[in-house]
């Protein structure tokens, strides 16, 4: 991706398959971002206490910052701290935000100044799930607007593991065709159409950025993925979505 002009959906591709590896298997030996920070722990022992029983994580913030050539990033990450799941979601959660900037981090001899800033938020910490979204905002200096995207982070608090998409649907490919229409008409009736269907298929890569919460799944749609600029999310109620899910999901994810 050139750093003098703004990212379109083919760069949006890249940054959405960065959520599915953020909240799916382990990347392969991927490359440490210049001048970021990575937590080096290895997954954990899942302990098996209840949630109810178990303590309490304790959050903070941390920076990530650095520069090359003419790009600079300034990324605000949640910290854990507390059990043993702390390390591990720091872990991923500070892998997601690398992957985002390496993947941004083309410097091309001439390039204007370009900042990339993020923040996470903790949407989700209720003993099942710690659940964080990072949203992204890369700004070139004498372009008409910036570039956005988003990924996000699932882990099972017990399991100390990702929650990926194929622990939450029984069949992926089937919840991702049927959901897109209900994604369409979502859309529609927020005045925001998709003129890209494309950005719907029924691939993991358009489906990657997702939250779950007490009414619904929210899923991210990456800029221009949908059509036109920004990202786009949009929150599918559990009525229309819970059918679709494993066992093991919706005791994990649906409303207690």
């Amino acid at each position: 991706m050139s750093t003098s002009r703004p990212a379109r959906w083919g760069a949006a591709v890249l940054l959405a398959g960065i959520a599915a590896s953020a909240c799916g298997a382990e990347p392969a030996s991927p490359a440490e971002a210049p001048g970021s920070t990575t937590t080096a722990a290895s997954p954990s022992t899942p302990s098996g206490e209840p949630p109810a029983t178990r303590e309490a994580l304790r959050w903070d913030e941390d920076h990530l910052t650095g520069s090359d050539g003419t790009f600079t990033w300034d990324v605000t990450v949640p910290r854990a701290a507390g059990p043993s799941v702390a390390d591990e979601v720091n872990r991923r959660v500070t892998a997601s935000a690398d992957h985002v900037v390496e993947a941004a981090a083309t410097v091309l001899d001439g390039d204007p100044p370009r900042l990339l800033t993020g923040e996470g938020t903790v949407t989700t910490d209720d003993g099942r799930t710690v659940q964080v979204v990072l949203e992204f905002v890369d700004s070139t200096e004498g372009t008409a607007h910036p570039t956005t995207s988003v990924t996000t982070v699932v882990l099972d608090v017990g399991r100390e593991r990702p929650v990926v998409l194929d622990d939450v649907f029984d069949d992926p490919r089937t919840a991702f065709e049927e959901l897109a229409p209900v994604v369409e008409e979502i859309a529609d009736a927020a005045g925001q159409p998709v003129t890209e269907l494309e950005g719907l298929a029924p691939k993991e890569v358009n489906w990657a950025a997702w939250q779950s919460g007490e009414d619904g799944i929210t899923f991210w749609f990456q800029d221009y993925q949908l059509g036109g600029h920004g990202t786009r999310q949009y929150l599918v109620p559990w009525e229309r979505v819970e059918h679709l899910l494993t066992p093991g999901a919706r005791e994990l994810l649906a409303p207690v």
